[in-house]
């Protein structure tokens, strides 16, 4: 079964056969299967089935960057380089948003809190419950030395956990404050500290996102091409060659599927903590690469790296990428914004072909006229022209 025709079926699908697979790079796979693997199993088994074309599509649109107008496609187009966003930027609302249930962070950080002033913490105490331990102790300790320096009695796991600690505290006396009460100004705490966490998340990693064709209709007629006036370039995957190593290993599959897993327990046990590859890993599974199963007709790859991979930043993140070896042009693209695309390709001897549509079938595909000998080279300029 084809991707087109495998997304067709999915809502005929029962909840329980849709909560149990996924779809990855095409394939069906038992999600239970998918859980078990680890990060260099994931990885491995991507890289066998890796496609060795990639496909990015690009609006080329002019856009006021600080004052001054840029074609950040063009610029990709000409330097050869990919842009790695955050994902807050991207269309899908749940995009890199792992799922971690306020209630339960509320109640685990509570007991976490509990534990670092020594205060007995049992399975059965609800979120009230250590609440109310929590500022009795916080009480008790204001009550002795007027201030809660010394609240937490535990030797900290780590530097990181020590600063938190005192970042707690600071915020509770910030927040006392304005509300002149302890237990609203925990709360408020704790609010705050949950909001920047699911954000810290999303920023745990840049990524940029790539796909298998160029001829996918929504990928054209959306905003990626700028409703087919933009353009696609093709990147050819090179495996073995030493300068794209970094690359190759940081491309993966997204996993498309239904459900949302809850990582509330794994991430408040990382948090305050040095993470490990593998807890990056779980941070990038359940995040960057886990998207609705209503995304998989973009059967995307992503490349993700850490916000601190070397000259990232100073790049305005921005790196180069696999060689650029063929560029597609938008079926409505203004004859002026092809001739410069045509220029290029020229100058820097890469292939290049315009994309029609198809007489017999809804597909987009080679269009079979040479483009400097079609009529769109000359004269088209605006989307009301007719369609070639």
């Amino acid at each position: 079964m084809d991707l087109s025709a495998l997304i067709q079926s999915v809502p005929k699908l029962s909840k329980e056969l849709m909560s149990s697979y996924c779809i990855v790079n095409g394939d069906i796979v038992r999600l239970d299967k998918l859980q078990n693997m680890g990060y260099k199993e994931f990885a491995l088994r991507s890289k066998l089935n890796m496609p060795l074309k990639l496909y990015k599509y690009y609006p080329n649109v002019i856009k006021d960057e600080n004052g001054e107008k840029r074609n950040f496609s063009i610029e990709a187009l000409e330097n050869n380089t990919v842009f790695l966003q955050t994902p807050v930027a991207f269309d899908d609302v749940y995009d890199s948003d792992i799922n971690i249930e306020w209630q339960e962070y509320e109640k685990l950080r509570l007991s976490e809190y509990c534990k670092r002033c020594k205060i007995f913490v049992e399975e059965k105490d609800t979120t009230e419950n250590l609440g109310d331990k929590l500022l009795s102790k916080l009480s008790e300790t204001y009550s002795v030395s007027g201030n809660f320096e010394n609240v937490f009695v535990a030797q900290p796991k780590n530097e990181i956990e020590k600063l938190a600690n005192e970042q707690f505290i600071l915020r509770v006396v910030c927040e006392l404050q304005t509300s002149n009460d302890l237990r609203v100004a925990v709360a408020k705490t704790i609010q705050i500290e949950y909001n920047e966490y699911v954000q810290q998340l999303k920023n745990t990693f840049r990524t940029a996102c790539f796909t298998t064709t160029p001829y996918s209709q929504l990928m054209w007629g959306g905003a990626y091409a700028d409703f087919h006036k933009g353009f696609c370039i093709e990147y050819t995957v090179l495996p073995n060659d030493i300068r794209y190593q970094d690359i190759y290993y940081n491309l993966f599959p997204l996993i498309y599927c239904k459900i949302r897993p809850n990582m509330t327990n794994r991430l408040v046990e990382y948090k305050d903590k040095n993470p490990t590859l593998e807890n990056l890993w779980d941070i990038y599974y359940h995040g960057a690469l886990r998207k609705s199963i209503d995304w998989a007709f973009q059967n995307e790859w992503r490349l993700i790296l850490p916000p601190n991979y070397t000259n990232l930043k100073e790049s305005n993140y921005k790196i180069n990428f696999f060689p650029i070896t063929k560029v597609f042009l938008g079926n409505r693209m203004s004859s002026d914004k092809r001739k410069e695309i045509i220029e290029i390709c020229n100058r820097k001897t890469i292939p290049y072909v315009g994309v029609s549509r198809s007489q017999e079938f809804f597909e987009m595909q080679d269009c079979k006229i040479k483009c400097e000998n079609c009529d769109r080279y000359t004269y088209f300029n605006t989307p009301d022209n007719k369609n070639i």
